[in-house]
């Protein structure tokens, strides 16, 4: 599934999600799930902190048992998928590392792409206006 796939999925949905989606912080604050080879979670990612340019750290918690997904073999393959949990029809592929001693994972691109046409800033224009310093 492809990153395009995401982005279309995501701008489906009504604006006033898009808008939730984006005030938390393009779906960080919802956290994700992990999930394996066949689209069932193996771990959850939470509590996100801003680590870098375009990094964010999330605290690994494994779903009934998998506790492979604290291993740093289980991180250093080139791609993981996950898929926001307040909104499931989000995927995106991302990739990272992880730190065992803090059991926090470290990645890039863990975020929901959506995007407003002019007609939703017109619907909405003082929610776009308190975002426009950002």
């Amino acid at each position: 599934m492809s990153q395009n796939y995401s982005v279309r999925m995501a701008n489906k949905l009504s604006l006033s999600d898009r808008l939730s989606i984006v005030d938390a912080d393009y779906g960080r604050d919802f956290g994700w799930h992990v999930l394996s080879p066949a689209g069932d979670p193996v771990a959850k990612l939470s509590d996100p902190e801003f680590t870098d340019t375009f990094w964010t750290s999330y605290v690994v918690t494994p779903i009934a048992g998998q506790d492979e997904t604290l291993t740093a073999a289980f991180w250093s393959v080139d791609c993981h998928r996950i898929r926001n949990i307040a909104f499931p029809c989000c995927l995106v592929d991302t990739f990272g590392h992880f730190n065992i001693a803090t059991r926090r994972v470290t990645l890039r691109s863990a975020y929901i792409r959506v995007q407003f046409s002019w007609f939703d800033r017109i619907r909405k224009p003082l929610w776009f206006v308190r975002r426009w310093p950002y």
